[in-house]
């Protein structure tokens, strides 16, 4: 499906049913009342392992007590007002809590996608850095209400129970009406960021296990130890992708620095992760990333870390990564094999502060419930998760489990098992305390939703200079170039997070605007007029009247027309028009819309991101259509020519269109593996400077032979096309030899004076396919090339076919070579297969992206396209409107491609074979 459809089709349920969030409901069932409750997630019974058994025990109480607890504190209130709760027999009571079903896409507010068709659960899932964004669109009900008696009733030392002292500041804020209230309420306890290590790993590289005392420089001098790309070991788990910076943010925290603040008397938010501190933690983040470095062997290596999050967990689990960054929380601490793995506070940073996370799994009332029974019911099973009661039975069930020496040893003692205590892994339950005392709260300001990726990009930034060896070498100046990139990217964050414009930038932005928008009106009024005169058939003049649409004589073609038309009239227009009115809105899923004018367009103009996103666009869409369009071409004329074993060469190409996307996804990021041991490096790694350069210049040739033959034709803006082509071909296979022949740090006449010799010399060092931006868009490409190729020749294979033998021989009697007859025989023949393809191709090639470079990268390495760019501010960010704005914007700079090829193809005649017009 189409980006924008599904945009669109979206903002069409939010448009056109209210939200009433009828998740949950109440029905009578054999003389019970029976309350439905649906939640964001259930424990499921049928999982056996001992943790998952604690948490559905805990459930299973909760229904067990149910009626219990509803007789004592509702049963005579909800008889007491039959109008508010309905009349239904409140006295045999029961709970049936359901688990919400919909959608999953990774990256995606899930929920949201729930809310905006109007089935959201009673109950949702909050972390931190979404709780922002879920107050000020009214999705969360207040949990203080007095006359609720929700949170104001319960016991003070049971508040103090389920929620730590530093966490009241997230859960209880200002709402959208100024008012403070308590929005969520955690469960799991507190959760903390500490350092993992792998002690096997250590020990047998006879590094010391880190310390509470362990600092950055032990750190880096530790990853630097363990390090060993060939034997596929490295010393810290990073990560790439939209949220890289959640592993920068303990290390700007231990710097000194901050992500937001919050200024409580004009109620106002500010990124400030800019400061001088910053830059520091941005340093030596960049350093412990792709830091330059020889091994053993002579190699060059990039940076101390692994950044593959495909298989992350298989590399930790095998003894492959030496450290990462893992949350505990204050019940269980981690399932993890205490002989195996250890655990400590994050490191010290220069000044000694230690700047850990502070973080915990929150949920809450959904506020479009409006059935207070069900909203009650929901309340209760809030209140109970996590409470004593259920702590108890869940600790239980762990120390049954033979898991005792994982629970925090403060409940081991409350509840009677304090000889398990001495069992627990030493010292974890003083690294958890460490961990919280010195935690800061994960960025939970306004619109801290996109803090993450928007902090992310400077690190990228950074990373991308350090692998082009553009960073200074001196520590100052390095700084100073960081504390640059830190400053642009902090503006950045602050207009799209705070809204931070100054009045005459948005002045200038609404002319702007206004002016874009009006002569994109012009120019769709011209196109669509064009498209009405391309269609309309023509006047015969004298010959005859004018073809007229024929409604009588092919009345039956236009019944069979009708369901097709209606479709696409219901699910694409009408939703299109509908939505369009959120581009001019400040657009909230419930609650009241603002009316902000052009503002979402001009915003849109003066986004440097959004234009990168489009020339993004464009390089992807390059490469798509030179990569996977003509070669198909290509293969399906050699393999009709091919003297011996068509079936065997056809059935080889085809076969790669039997796998699965995903499969196909997850196969070829473990050949972009960024070290030796990568299927692709391997290869390349084994081919000299020279091997690069002569198969630049065959395939050069090829293209200029093409050239030539055009030429002799006298067919001349054709043959400057190819010649442009065979440049390029040469130009970019050429470069795989300009590492090994210029190194960077040498000047260009010594470079060529040792030319001759480097001629013959190998690669120096593995590239980082998905890391580096050189290469990230080129690998996000070859895997459809790949499996596109066979399913691709397959079509042309069938029209050439239909290519008669006549044609062939009256070519030979002309004299005409094996490339001519491609270009006056072949091409002239399917050339209207060729350009309904071509179309294909190219649509698909902006509207079909989005999947494919949101699993090869997520956006990062400068991938990011305009569909996924969209995709994340509606579905990640809930900016509906710049969203419809951005998907109109795309519209519009497409139909000018569309309207041309609509002209051609209102001028191709389709026949049969061998038929005569």
């Amino acid at each position: 499906m189409r980006l924008s459809s599904l945009f669109l089709w979206c903002a069409f349920i939010a448009l056109l049913q209210p939200i009433v969030g009828r998740a949950g409901w109440v029905e009578e069932r054999d003389g019970k009342t029976i309350i439905h409750v649906t939640l964001f997630d259930v424990p499921d019974p049928s999982q056996t392992d001992t943790f998952n058994r604690g948490e559905a025990a805990g459930v299973r109480a909760f229904r067990q007590k149910f009626s219990q607890i509803f007789a004592e504190r509702y049963a005579e209130k909800y008889k007491a007002n039959p109008e508010k709760y309905g009349v239904h027999n409140w006295d045999d009571v029961e709970i049936s809590l359901e688990k919400f079903s919909g959608i999953r896409v990774e990256g995606v507010e899930v929920d949201l996608l729930a809310i905006a068709g109007g089935m959201a659960p009673d109950v949702l899932y909050i972390n931190f850095r979404k709780s922002d964004n879920y107050i000020r669109n009214n999705f969360l009900y207040p949990l203080d209400k007095p006359e609720d008696g929700y949170l104001t009733a319960m016991p003070q030392e049971d508040v103090a129970f389920r929620i730590h002292p530093k966490l009241w500041p997230v859960i209880k804020r200002k709402g959208p009406e100024g008012a403070q209230h308590v929005w969520a309420i955690p469960y799991g306890g507190a959760l903390g960021k500490v350092l993992m290590f792998r002690k096997d790993l250590f020990d047998a590289h006879h590094i010391p296990h880190p310390t509470v005392d362990w600092t950055w420089d032990d750190m880096l001098a530790a990853a630097k130890a363990l390090t060993d790309p060939e034997k596929g070991t490295y010393g810290l788990q990073l990560s790439r992708g939209k949220h890289e910076s959640w592993h920068w943010i303990t290390f700007l925290w231990s710097a000194g620095g901050d992500v937001m603040t919050y200024n409580e008397e004009t109620d106002s938010w500010r990124c400030v992760f800019d400061t001088r501190e910053a830059a520091v933690a941005l340093d030596f983040y960049t350093r412990i990333s792709s830091e330059k470095w020889t091994d053993a062997n002579g190699k060059t290596r990039r940076g101390y870390s692994s950044k593959d999050a495909s298989d992350a967990g298989t590399k930790w689990m095998r003894g492959e990564i030496g450290m990462r960054a893992e949350y505990i929380d204050e019940k269980i601490f981690s399932q993890i094999n205490p002989e195996v793995t250890g655990m400590v506070p994050v490191p010290k940073g220069p000044t000694g502060k230690r700047g850990a996370e502070l973080n915990s799994r929150m949920m809450g009332l959904f506020s479009g419930i409006k059935d207070p029974v069900v909203r009650d019911a929901a309340w209760e099973y809030l209140r109970f998760y996590d409470c004593r009661e259920a702590v108890e039975i869940k600790t239980r069930i762990m120390v049954e489990g033979g898991l005792g020496r994982f629970v925090n040893p403060k409940y081991l003692r409350m509840f009677g098992y304090s000889e398990i205590e001495r069992l627990a892994p030493k010292g974890w339950a003083d690294v958890f305390e460490i961990a919280i005392a010195t935690g800061q709260p994960e960025p939970c300001g306004r619109n801290s939703n996109l803090a993450y990726n928007l902090m992310t990009l400077p690190i990228q930034a950074a990373d991308q200079l350090m692998r082009e060896d553009k960073l200074p070498s001196d520590p100052e100046e390095r700084l100073n170039v960081l504390h640059d990139i830190l400053k642009v990217a902090c503006a950045h964050a602050n207009e799209q997070m705070i809204g931070l414009v100054s009045p005459r930038e948005r002045f200038i932005r609404r002319v702007a605007a206004s002016l874009t928008l009006f002569g994109i009106i012009a120019a769709f009024a011209v196109v669509f007029r064009k498209i009405i005169r391309t269609f309309t058939p023509p006047d015969l003049g004298e010959d005859g009247p004018r073809k007229s649409w024929g409604f009588k004589k092919y009345a039956w073609a236009y019944v069979l027309l009708v369901p097709s038309v209606a479709s696409i009239l219901l699910w694409n227009y009408v939703p299109l028009i509908r939505g369009s009115v959120m581009a001019f809105q400040d657009y909230r899923i419930i609650g009241k819309s603002t009316w902000i004018g052009v503002d979402n367009f001009g915003d849109l103009l003066f986004d440097n991101y959004w234009w990168k996103a489009i020339w993004n666009s464009l390089r992807y869409s390059f490469l798509v259509v030179s990569m996977t369009f003509l070669p198909p071409i290509i293969l399906a004329i050699l393999l009709q020519e091919v003297p011996r074993g068509k079936v065997l060469f056809r059935t080889i190409y085809y076969l790669p269109a039997v796998i699965t996307g995903l499969v196909t996804i997850l196969l070829w990021k473990q050949f972009y593996e960024p070290s030796e041991r990568g299927a692709l490096n391997a290869i390349i790694l084994r081919v000299p400077a020279l091997g690069f350069v002569l198969l630049g210049l065959a395939l050069f040739a090829l293209a200029w032979a093409f050239a030539r033959r055009l030429l002799i034709h006298e067919l001349r803006w054709p043959a400057r096309g190819f010649k442009v082509a065979a440049l390029l071909l040469f130009l970019s296979v050429a470069s795989l030899a300009l590492p090994i022949l210029f190194p960077s740090h040498e000047s260009i006449l010594v470079s060529l004076a040792h030319l001759p010799t480097r001629l013959f010399d190998m690669t120096p060092e593995p590239y980082g396919w998905l890391n580096d931006t050189q290469t990230a868009m080129l690998a996000c490409v070859i895997p459809m090339v790949w499996a596109g190729m066979g399913p691709g020749c397959l079509i042309y294979l069938a029209a050439l076919k239909g290519i008669p033998d006549d044609y062939y021989e009256a070519a030979d009697l002309d004299g005409a070579n094996f490339i001519d007859k491609i270009l006056f025989v072949v091409f002239p023949t399917l050339k209207a297969l060729i350009i309904i393809n071509f179309v294909g191709v190219f649509i698909t090639s902006w509207y079909g992206a989005t999947g494919n470079i949101l699993a090869m990268t997520g956006g990062g390495a400068n991938t990011e396209v305009v569909g996924l760019h969209i995709w994340y501010k509606a579905f990640t960010y809930l900016q509906f409107g710049p969203a419809t704005a951005a998907a109109w914007m795309l519209g519009f700079m497409l139909i000018g491609f569309t309207v041309h090829q609509l002209k051609i193809l209102s001028r191709v005649e389709f026949r049969a074979q061998g038929a005569t017009k």
